[in-house]
């Protein structure tokens, strides 16, 4: 496994996980761009980002192929679509959720030299490649439920849906 300068940092994340995930929930909780997020399907919503958090090490190694990130992130999507969750609104609670991750480091790191600094540029880019890999993937998995549903609900063909969600849009072509 290949070591990143960083690791002091992934693991200040991965211990405190749970306290990072709570300040998450009580701005999403709070903020009305998220309102879908309520008591019936924020268990799901913390559980899995605590999850992500407590394991963050392995979700940043160089050793974590994208196609895991997809797998993961696309059954999240699934998943998430399954609940009622706006995208809009999902999209806007992994950017909190990255910005509370990011402060969170920040303030609690206490970082006073160039090679913390470092360390700190370091864990930034490979959260934000993380983080932009597995909203893509969340998005993808989303819209390939909601082709799935109204091809359900509608009796609709491929060629329907086509016409909104194009062709190269999913990986299972008979969802």
């Amino acid at each position: 496994m290949v070591h990143m300068i960083s690791d002091k940092l992934v693991d200040l994340v991965e211990h405190h996980a749970d306290e990072i995930v709570k300040r998450w929930m009580t701005r999403l909780l709070a903020d009305e761009l998220t309102s879908s997020y309520t008591s019936a399907n924020i268990q799901f919503v913390q559980e899995r980002a605590t999850n992500v958090l407590k394991n963050l090490g392995s979700w940043l190694s160089y050793e974590t192929t994208k196609e895991e990130v997809g797998k993961r992130y696309a059954e999240e999507g699934k998943a998430l679509f399954k609940l009622g969750i706006p995208l809009c609104e999902i999209t806007r609670a992994t950017t909190v959720l990255r910005r509370v991750l990011w402060l969170y480091v920040v303030n609690e790191s206490g970082f006073d030299s160039a090679f913390q600094l470092n360390q700190m540029r370091e864990l930034n880019d490979r959260v934000i490649l993380f983080f932009d890999r597995s909203q893509y993937y969340l998005t993808r998995g989303y819209m390939e439920e909601m082709n799935r549903k109204m091809k359900k609900l509608w009796n609709l063909t491929d060629t329907d849906t086509e016409k909104i969600f194009f062709s190269t849009s999913f990986y299972d072509k008979n969802p």
